[in-house]
């Protein structure tokens, strides 16, 4: 399988790209009525949590829940940020998340197979 713990965010586009892509697009994403997102001992996401703490800490960032996935077969990277936790409401964007998983996971047949 070809992921990794993923890096902190170059910068606060990266992490503002991350928040629409992932956060806002999932149903763990809950905002408190001041429009920052809910804490997790009220429901909040621990991982939108600990992503909005790194900004002040990065020893905070969440490289455990956070991956970087690369294709098995050509190693390219498929997503510098894959949310581990992801629940879209949307079956479509549901399936793409768990896509780019099984090519992260699974090589294609083919290739270096040898008939004897």
């Amino acid at each position: 399988m070809s992921k990794t713990p993923s890096t902190p965010f170059s910068n606060g586009t990266e992490f503002e790209v991350f928040k629409d892509n992932w956060c806002y697009r999932c149903r763990a994403h809950k905002e408190r009525p001041d429009g920052f997102p809910e804490f997790p001992e009220n429901g909040g996401c621990p991982i939108e949590d600990a992503t909005e703490n790194a900004r002040f800490d990065i020893s905070k960032f969440p490289s455990d829940m956070l991956l970087t996935l690369r294709d098995a077969t050509t190693d390219e990277v498929i997503c510098w940020h894959y949310c581990l936790r992801f629940n879209s409401p949307d079956e479509d964007v549901q399936f793409r998340y768990f896509d780019m998983m099984k090519r992260a996971m699974f090589k294609e047949k083919g290739g270096d197979h040898h008939e004897g």
